[in-house]
Formats: structure tokens, sequence, C-alpha cells
């Protein structure tokens, strides 16, 4: 399994899909696979707390079999995650703060970044994963200015010199 790791709107789910069509295997997100099961990710965050949803998040990665998985910015921080993400091919998709910015503007689907302080808490929240996702990737790619098309090449390659 291929797990695509890295902080919100970095692309993991964009680049999911299309690496999965590319590679000719099945895609899941461990985000939409929450949804699925349990309502928006905005309800549970209003009606539990996030380490609930770190809990759903634990059971969704367990569950999940597909050849190419996006998971969610926060993934990384439980260590049942982190084992569970060890046993595929890890790729971190980092980016900028500048990017970020451009992404999320007129974002409102992200419960952790609600209100007025958006780029300063993804800064925060990024800052205190980075270490993580940097630990547990096998490929590193800066996806800052790099099209969908050379993202999938560039896993790709990776992916194919991995398994020789």
């Amino acid at each position: 399994m291929i797990y695509l790791i890295g902080p919100m709107a970095s692309g993991k789910s964009t680049v999911g899909r299309s690496l999965a069509k590319a590679l000719g295997t099945s895609f899941a997100d461990s985000d939409v696979h929450i949804v699925a099961q349990h309502g928006s990710i905005a309800q549970i965050f209003a009606e539990h707390d996030e380490a609930y949803f770190r809990d759903l998040e634990v059971a969704a990665l367990a569950q999940l079999r597909a050849g190419v998985i996006a998971t969610g910015g926060g993934a990384v921080l439980r260590e049942e995650n982190q084992q569970v993400l060890r046993g595929g091919t890890v790729i971190y998709l980092a980016m900028t703060l500048e990017t970020a910015k451009r992404r999320l503007a007129g974002d409102t689907h992200r419960p952790l970044l609600a209100g007025d302080q958006t780029l300063t808490t993804w800064s925060r929240l990024y800052e205190t994963r980075q270490e993580i996702y940097e630990n547990l990737a096998d490929l590193t790619l800066q996806v800052d200015n790099l099209s969908l098309a050379q993202l999938v090449e560039a896993i790709e390659s990776h992916v194919i010199h991995a398994t020789r």
C-alpha cells in the first residue's frame, strides 16, 4: 500500500486519485471513509472532540485496504497509525505556508482551521507534525511548484525503483 501524508491542503486526495488511476489500483481516503460512517468532520468535531476524531482515524486506517490511501493531516499523531503507515510506502507531500494560503482561501470545511487565524493555526499544526512526516516518509515531495502529473510521475518512479 502507498500512504500519502502531509498537511491539510497538500493535495493528498487529488494526488492519490490520480496515482491510483496511473497504477491501475484502488484508492481510499481516510477522511471520506470516516464521513461515510460517522457524518461530516465538522459535525464530529462539534459533537465530540479532536481525540474522538483521532480514534475514528485509527479505526479507519486499520480497516482500509486499497493500493493508495490518502490520510488526514493529523493521522500521523497517533502511534497506532504510524505503525500502519510503516507497513507500506509513505509519501510525504510537503508545502510552504504561501501555497497553503492560496489553497485554503475560502475553505470552510476544515474544523481545525475555523476562525480568523487560519494560517496561524495551519502553521502551528504543520510545525508540530513536520518532524513526524519527515521521519515516516520513504519519499518527500515539495508540492508547491509541481503539477499533478509531475507528482504522480515522481511517486510512480519511486515505487517502481523501490520494488526492484
